[in-house]
């Protein structure tokens, strides 16, 4: 008998928002599923799949969280049933762990210290890792995070045109990334940031042809 009972997929991904989602094998789930830490990027979410729309959902681990909704331990593509109780209520998708995410450049630098992954296909990097507002207690911004990445050594304080363009092309063709996006911290002088973002885009462009969102100090 089939026991599946679906759920529209839009109050689906509200509800995981909403309530997070629990794991009923933590140690499966966190091998080789793509997840972010805290730091400049989004917050320690995973990015789950739910019917072709990639959303950064909060885990929990432990059953003393009140989420009613549990997945179960994903197949060998990442696929993962969401039960509610005993009912299975729809299929979601973890992204993999990126296999650019294993290697490196010719100077030692992992891939994943220059960019990465964020969702199912989107490439990201904060290009300047050092901020002139987040060394100043009165001038920093208070969503920012920016220098927690750097100081855990989970980065680089600054990705240069060459290694971006170098990542972004493996991340293409390894990974099917489809777009990237680029942040920078704000640098001193007059321009925020905006050159080493050009500079950066015109390298990437040169090297793969995806389309680059840019963002900084306006």
């Amino acid at each position: 008998m089939d026991t599946t009972l679906p759920l529209p997929s839009r109050e689906l991904m509200t509800e995981l928002q909403s309530f997070g989602l629990r794991l009923a094998d933590a140690d499966t789930l966190n091998a080789g599923v793509a997840s972010r830490r805290g730091g400049a990027g989004p917050s320690d979410h995973k990015a789950v799949t739910v019917d072709g729309h990639t959303i950064m959902v909060p885990v929990h681990t432990g059953s003393a969280f009140a989420s009613p909704y549990v997945a179960q331990a994903p197949d060998a593509n990442g696929r993962s049933t969401v039960m509610k109780g005993p009912i299975a209520i729809a299929q979601i998708e973890f992204p993999r762990s990126p296999r650019f995410y294993k290697m490196q450049t010719m100077e030692g630098v992992p891939y994943s210290h220059i960019a990465t992954l964020h969702g199912a296909d989107v490439l990201a990097t904060t290009i300047l890792q050092t901020c002139i507002r987040y060394e100043s207690r009165r001038k920093a911004c208070k969503f920012c995070a920016i220098g927690q990445s750097l100081a855990a050594g989970r980065t680089v304080a600054h990705k240069t045109p060459e290694q971006l363009a170098e990542v972004a092309r493996a991340a293409v063709l390894l990974d099917g990334v489809k777009h990237m996006v680029m942040t920078t911290g704000t640098p001193p002088g007059d321009d925020r940031g905006a050159k080493v973002l050009a500079d950066s885009a015109f390298a990437i462009k040169a090297a793969v042809d995806i389309p680059i969102q840019g963002q900084c100090e306006p």
